[in-house]
């Protein structure tokens, strides 16, 4: 039975980038190796800016997703590097022993529960339960794979698994947040307007709350009345995208319980380099955070 008194629900998104710890496991990508110069000093560095940054623009989140995880170490270096501090005590990773990068989670709230969802291919979603007063809210963390594998066999499979898990919970609030190398502004392997509903699509979006239904999720990026604060979550080759997304189910407007407030592309100055694209890390320097920029949704009581 859902266990807190909170009558609201934060939860950010980030795809962190590359966030590797400070061992050589043979996986590492070129510049992530101690023999390249990201060694215990530059790891514990990037992680204490990793936490600052957190810790002083999103610890209004009660969870936060992070994408591109290489251990559960990682997390608990954050924590221990000054996110306990801000509440942060509770933390987990979708590792299923395959690849290296993986989805994982901190939180000020302990999960009712949590799961790891493994697809051939693709990377495990990440399944959390959380009681915020009297209603279980579902949160399932995503990393679609990546556009440049062409991979979209992939990532409609994934898909498809994510939309299952979700129609498993009829009647439950459920979000999917993570980083869906998929930008619902343009045509997509799953993710289409309902006015072009296609049944052979894993799921579909909408800017309309009213249109919610099986297999169709609200998407605050693609709401008319939403002012997005920036031109997208991803630039690359000149062009912004919007991968990094999160996704309602129609219990956030049904009247009872938790309501759907706001959702946002949240960067802050420092996160963005001269001409306001996201300041990936750069292992050479050690500035910069993440190619990505993050989503903040809020739900509240009315």
């Amino acid at each position: 039975m859902p266990s807190s008194e909170k009558a609201c629900f934060e939860i950010t998104t980030y795809n962190a980038y590359a966030l590797f710890d400070s061992y050589d496991d043979g996986t590492e990508f070129d510049g992530f190796r101690r023999s390249d110069g990201y060694d215990g000093e530059a790891y514990r560095k990037r992680i204490r800016e990793l936490a600052v940054l957190l810790g002083r623009s999103y610890s209004d989140s009660d969870v936060i997703i992070l994408q591109e995880v290489e251990s559960i170490e990682v997390l608990s270096d954050l924590l221990t590097a000054g996110l306990k501090d801000k509440g942060y005590v509770h933390y987990g990773l979708a590792d299923d022993g395959n690849g290296s990068l993986f989805v994982g989670f901190i939180s000020k709230l302990k999960p009712l529960s949590s799961a790891l969802h493994s697809y051939p291919g693709c990377r495990p979603i990440l399944e959390l339960s959380f009681g915020i007063g009297d209603e279980v809210v579902k949160v399932f963390g995503v990393h679609f794979r990546s556009r440049i594998e062409d991979a979209d066999t992939e990532r409609m499979e994934q898909a498809r698994h994510l939309s299952m898990l979700i129609e498993d919970n009829p009647d439950t609030l459920c979000i999917a947040a993570g980083d869906f190398n998929s930008d619902p502004l343009l045509s997509g392997p799953f993710t289409i307007f309902p006015e072009l509903y296609d049944p052979s699509n894993a799921f579909h979006l909408t800017g309309d709350p009213s249109k919610t239904a099986e297999r169709i999720y609200y998407s605050p990026l693609l709401d008319p009345d939403a002012v997005p604060e920036e031109q997208g979550t991803y630039f690359y080759e000149g062009s912004w995208y919007s991968y990094d997304n999160v996704f309602l189910t129609g219990e956030c407007w049904d009247g009872s319980g938790l309501e759907y407030e706001s959702a946002k592309i949240k960067a802050t100055r420092n996160m963005k380099d001269s001409m306001d694209r996201p300041l990936k890390y750069d292992t050479s320097t050690g500035l910069g955070y993440s190619d990505h920029f993050p989503i903040t949704l809020r739900l509240g009581t009315k």
